[in-house]
């Protein structure tokens, strides 16, 4: 069988296999690999036998291109160097971020990185939210939005190497005609009444996005729960790979969304707009664009599994995605 028709549990197993492979790379020959993650990319922890550990990244096939991982490389060290929690990036022995690798069962080679083992639990995770009571939800997204304050004041500060490539969070690559995530109206898991109300969503929020001022911001991009890493009274931030130019609004949304299924959406807001505002402020008219945001967010993760039906754990989620994202529709609505 060929790798997509493979499963989970032996993709990994494959992409294991190629993470051991990149080792040498790093002079981590004979080091113990273990999954941690398998969603964009496979993720694995690397620990030698004298107890150093690491985060290797076996990248998703064409989802980015060298430039843009060197690039988000780039932009994690200046980061760190002004202060901000970031995780290390590790240099190969012949002075680079990122090497390819192979191995049997997986028909390209994939790029490969290696990042600073980041202690801490994640605040919570982008299917099952955060499990904190109101008080405690708001006092943690107050720190996040502060982080992202510092994350987008320090992007606009600073000038990017030459040959610097992120992608760009926008009405085409959100809700466009050929999505970035994947195109969620080629799911069969959605019923057609059901589908005809999310385009007519899709389009109505394509058109407000549009309306917009063009999104000059460079954001991390997926400030969801599960990157963020809490130890003590310390949150890091941890998995850069969706950093680029977006709205501030967009950013907001995206590390909010996940509240919008365990609970606690409006108090996250409230919260993380207040520790934005304690170091920069929030540009008004995306306050007001807010509901396009989410609706965006909401079909982007949609069509995610559309463009990765080899990962097939996430299709389970589109039902229920569906019902959520329908009842948003009908709930604007009615606000109109």
């Amino acid at each position: 069988m060929t790798f997509v028709q493979v499963s989970e549990e032996a993709q990994v197993e494959r992409l294991g296999a190629l993470a051991r492979a990149a080792l040498p790379a790093w002079g981590l020959e004979g080091a113990a690999v273990t999954p941690i993650k398998y969603r964009e990319n496979a993720v694995f922890r690397v620990e030698t036998e004298d107890g150093r550990r690491f985060a290797l990244r076996v990248h998703r096939p064409g989802y980015r291109s060298d430039a843009a991982i060197r690039s988000e490389a780039a932009w994690m060290r200046a980061l760190a160097a002004d202060g901000l929690p970031t995780p290390d990036v590790v240099t190969t022995r012949a002075g680079d971020v990122l090497v390819h690798a192979e191995a049997a069962g997986v028909p390209e080679a994939r790029q490969c990185d290696l990042l600073g083992w980041v202690a801490g639990a994640p605040l919570g995770s982008l299917e099952q939210g955060v499990d904190l009571g109101l008080p405690a939800l708001r006092a943690h997204y107050r720190r996040v939005g502060a982080i992202a304050a510092r994350i987008h004041a320090h992007g606009a500060a600073w000038s990017p190497p030459e040959g610097f490539e992120r992608p760009a969070w926008d009405a085409a690559t959100l809700v466009g005609d050929t999505p970035a995530f994947g195109r969620f109206w080629e799911l069969p898991e959605i019923p057609v009444d059901a589908c005809r109300i999310l385009l007519a969503a899709r389009d109505r929020t394509r058109a407000r996005l549009a309306a917009l001022a063009a999104p000059r911001t460079l954001i991390h991009g997926d400030l969801i729960p599960d990157n963020l890493l809490v130890a003590g009274d310390t949150i890091r931030v941890i998995d850069f790979d969706d950093c680029g130019w977006s709205w501030v609004g967009f950013e907001l949304v995206t590390s909010t969304f996940p509240l919008l299924l365990s609970g606690g959406f409006d108090v996250g807001c409230e919260g993380w707009l207040e520790g934005y505002r304690t170091a920069r402020p929030f540009p008004a008219a995306e306050l007001d664009a807010l509901p396009a945001f989410v609706m965006a967010r909401a079909l982007s993760y949609l069509g995610w599994p559309a463009g990765r039906p080899e990962i097939a754990t996430q299709r389970k989620l589109v039902p229920f995605l569906v019902q959520r994202i329908t009842e948003l529709v009908e709930s604007a609505r009615r606000g109109e």
